[in-house]
């Protein structure tokens, strides 16, 4: 088991150092700079009717354990699952998953922010940020202010066209408190969703990739798009304890309805 620091109840957070081998870092180096690079000539996407489009431009790309299959072992990695565990259970969903980076001659920066501030009413969940490159406190370490997920949900505004465009009222916080997270290449931040966190401006000649997967328990099975993805646990003596009751088909939608949500979204699209 890799070294560990700080702590999830006391900080919100941890640190496992050295999670991954050059070897296998060096291989997805290559790839997620390919994988930039592809993503920044703005080619038609065959997977956005199931997942989202990139944003280059921001430097955020979606779904790639979905898009990827070399990516999958990152997120499956039985270390990074294993202190998860501590915190979810023993069964895991991976609910969503990007590559976050730093594009040169961009804005880049990232404010305070809880991630999935819009969506109070889901299960808890934690983000595994594995550093691909070297996170420096110039090159784009996440900032985080320990304990604030003990504060619950903030309130927050929306901020159009922006990426990260849902932002929290830091207002009562001492920002003071923030910490750079730095990471060597192979180490890998945990982090409670509620921790308040953010990024600087960063403007090197490295990246800085950062593989990000999100995980939940099974207390309520959902995931924002595409299809959930069991990365641990999931054995039917689990699944019986939780979905005891007797199987209900879905109900089809009224089809008056249908169309008329058709209709409504073609105009939107209009």
């Amino acid at each position: 088991m890799p070294n560990r620091e700080y702590d999830f109840e006391a900080d919100g957070f941890i640190v496992l150092r050295k999670v991954f081998d050059e070897n296998t870092l060096a291989a997805m180096r290559k790839l997620l700079t390919e994988i930039v690079k592809y993503a920044e000539i703005g080619l038609e996407d065959p997977f956005a009717r199931y997942y989202l489009r990139h944003r280059a431009d921001q430097g955020v790309l979606y779904d790639l354990f979905q898009r990827h299959p070399e990516i999958q072992a990152l997120a499956r990695n039985p270390d990074i699952l294993e202190a998860l565990t501590t915190v979810l259970g023993p069964d895991i969903l991976l609910y969503e998953n990007s590559m976050v980076y730093k594009p040169k001659g961009k804005k880049n920066g990232v404010p305070f922010h809880q991630d999935f501030i819009s969506r109070p009413d889901e299960p808890l969940k934690f983000i595994a940020w594995m550093a691909i490159d070297p996170v420096t406190e110039t090159g784009g370490a996440l900032k985080i202010i320990p304990g604030t997920h003990k504060g619950g949900f903030l309130k927050w505004h929306r901020v159009k066209g922006e990426t990260h465009h849902d932002r929290a009222d830091v207002s009562h916080l001492d920002t003071d408190k923030a910490k750079f997270i730095t990471l060597d290449p192979g180490d890998v931040l945990i982090f409670n969703q509620l921790v308040v966190h953010g990024s600087d401006e960063a403007h090197t000649e490295s990246l800085r990739l950062v593989y990000r997967a999100s995980y939940q328990s099974f207390d309520e099975i959902y995931v924002p798009r595409g299809a959930p993805i069991v990365v641990r646990g999931g054995h039917p003596s689990a699944l019986q304890r939780r979905f005891s009751r007797p199987y209900e088909p879905p109900r089809k939608k009224n089809i008056a309805r249908r169309i008329v949500n058709r209709i409504g979204r073609s105009l939107v699209d209009f």
